[in-house]
């Protein structure tokens, strides 16, 4: 079984249990376990499961889950569970408007089974008789069953990596060549609607026709080296082209894209007499940085070619990417699975010179926000694993959520006594506010002399709900005079900020803090993986990136904005 069925599994079982009103921190713990899955690098197999089961010892129903999962391509546990509730059922918790609780309602009450269901008792005016929905909530739902079916077109790049790993190996066995991702998933777009892949194989008929009859695609159309399809168990469109192998790379660079560059190459292969093939690449038998040498371009590294005409006028030894450390980091303090000493361990592992410590506080009792003594004994205990690793600086932080009128749940006094290293703040609920709510609320937190980093900006999350609405140039302009820094979330279900409003921004002084989000040791490895793609996408220097810092000046920027505490 591939990483894709893996995390798609675990990620239904989270859904199941929250649905039975099974505790709420075995649910997360799931759900970051089926997101670590899914990004991984390497397939889980019965050679490498020890590879995450390291991570696991104190968690061993989900271990013996995986395991079940790994070996036998199926879990006894998951089947039972599931005869007890659709998955049509659970794809509705994708509506604002309908959480755990008023689905359970709804099932229960009306026997609802599926959106179309919810349409008709929308139409009939009866889910207004529900008590925590009412006439303004039945509203509210009729205008967002719409956005159900714009979220099931959106998928992270992460969920599009998977599949093709998974596709790559079904590819592979029908005596494939090459086969390389292309498309937007190529140039590292954080949201994606198809996944485009390139394919070398000699023989496209037979490929074509073996394809087609396996059980585990649907919808599968051809239109001459073209060949698209869906799997059973997703609605992410899977585009395939297949070439010979020697003009590979052209039909990669052409899959690729964008669009412009594609055009461009046209008009000069015209003057340079060399022949675009029907299938819309150019006939030549070259890898594809010599092609861009035929053209007179430096090579274009996917994720840049969004702006290639910019990068390409750029100097290259300001755009390195070497991350150096993280602060965005959760613990079993908080929601996360791993111990701080686990975190350390794996981010000494990474080459990391620093890592930033920061649970939740006290509001999000969901995610065993920490009271005020909670604060104090972790500081404790950072301190004593720092002596145990000498190569390597814990920085001390917390994240703070923003509340409605823009304050954070940590008091001043504390903020104060404990002198913590760097604060994070984060807005975790009402996120469907106006504009005018939406900024007053940021504008209050970016001026709290104690944020250090603004979180996951947007208030997105890939698949489940859209950004905030937010004015980006006057948001950047209070962000610019306060010398609060912004992060980039690397998190596949967030990836916020992400490289369009950083890159239609870049004429702001603003800092950017690259960070993983992580509530599991093996995810630290998510702001290499994804948050890189997105500073490369949107073509951040290094130098607007604080943890390309050594420690010594990274210390001086998280205390910049702390002693200039006039600036409002």
């Amino acid at each position: 079984m591939s990483n894709f069925f893996i995390s798609n599994e675990l990620y239904k079982l989270s859904q199941i249990l929250e649905f039975k009103g099974n505790d709420k921190k075995s649910i997360t713990d799931i759900k970051i376990v089926a997101y670590t899955i899914q990004s991984l690098t390497f397939e889980l197999d019965s050679s490498n499961l020890d590879r995450i089961e390291k991570y696991l010892t104190d968690k061993p129903n989900i271990k013996n889950i995986i395991k079940e999962l790994v070996l036998n391509g199926k879990s006894e546990y998951i089947e039972i569970l599931s005869k007890d509730v659709p998955p049509s059922l659970l794809k509705l918790l994708k509506i604002p408007g309908i959480g755990m609780k008023t689905l359970y309602k709804l099932y229960k009450e009306f026997n609802i089974m599926d959106i179309y269901s919810l349409k008709s008792l929308v139409k009939e005016k009866k889910l207004r008789t529900v008590d925590t929905i009412g006439e303004k909530g039945e509203e509210i739902i009729g205008k967002n069953i719409n956005y159900y079916f714009k979220l099931q077109r959106e998928f992270s790049i992460s969920y599009a990596d998977s599949i093709f790993n998974y596709i790559k190996e079904i590819l592979s066995s029908l005596n494939s060549k090459y086969i390389e991702k292309a498309g937007s998933v190529r140039r590292r777009k954080e949201v994606v609607s198809n996944l485009n892949i390139v394919c070398a194989n000699n023989d496209a008929i037979k490929l074509k026709s073996k394809l087609k009859d396996l059980n585990i695609i649907r919808n599968f159309y051809e239109n001459g080296d073209y060949i698209n399809f869906k799997l059973n168990e997703s609605e992410i469109d899977i585009n395939i082209l297949i070439c010979s192998d020697e003009y590979f790379n052209s039909a990669l660079l052409y899959f690729t894209g964008p669009k412009n560059l594609n055009n461009f190459l046209y008009e000069k292969s015209k003057d340079l007499g060399i022949q675009i093939l029907p299938t819309n690449y150019l006939k030549l038998n070259y890898n594809e940085k010599q092609i861009f040498n035929i053209f007179d371009l430096p090579y274009i590294p996917p994720e840049f070619r969004e702006h290639w005409e910019k990068y390409i006028t750029m100097d290259k030894i300001f755009l390195s990417y070497n991350i150096k450390g993280d602060l965005h980091i959760h613990t079993n303090y908080s929601d996360g699975i791993s111990s701080i000493y686990e975190i350390v361990r794996e981010s000494k592992d990474l080459g990391y010179k620093y890592i930033g410590i920061s649970d939740h506080a006290e509001d999000l009792k969901f995610a065993k926000g920490l009271s005020e003594k909670r604060i104090y004994k972790e500081r404790l205990e950072i301190r004593k694993i720092e002596k145990l690793f000498n190569d390597i600086k814990i920085f001390f932080g917390i994240e703070a959520n923003i509340r409605n009128d823009g304050s954070i749940d940590v008091n001043e006094s504390i903020l104060k006594d404990l002198d913590l290293d760097f604060v994070i703040a984060s807005i975790h609920n009402n996120f469907n506010e106006d504009l005018y709510s939406n900024m007053k609320r940021l504008t209050n937190a970016i001026r709290n002399p104690f944020v250090t980093i603004i979180g996951h900006p947007s208030g997105r999350k890939i698949s489940e709900r859209d950004e905030m609405k937010i004015d980006w140039k006057n948001f950047y302009k209070e962000v610019e005079n306060s010398k609060t820094i912004l992060e980039i979330n690397s998190s596949p279900d967030r990836l916020d900020l992400y490289s369009n409003i950083i890159y239609e921004n870049s004429n702001f002084d603003v800092l950017y803090s690259i960070s993983s989000d992580c509530h599991f040791a093996p995810q630290l490895n998510f702001a290499n993986q994804y948050g890189i793609d997105i500073a490369k996408r949107a073509l951040l220097e290094d130098k607007k990136i604080i943890n390309s810092y050594e420690i010594n000046d990274l210390v001086k920027i998280l205390n910049k904005k702390r002693e200039s505490r006039n600036f409002v």
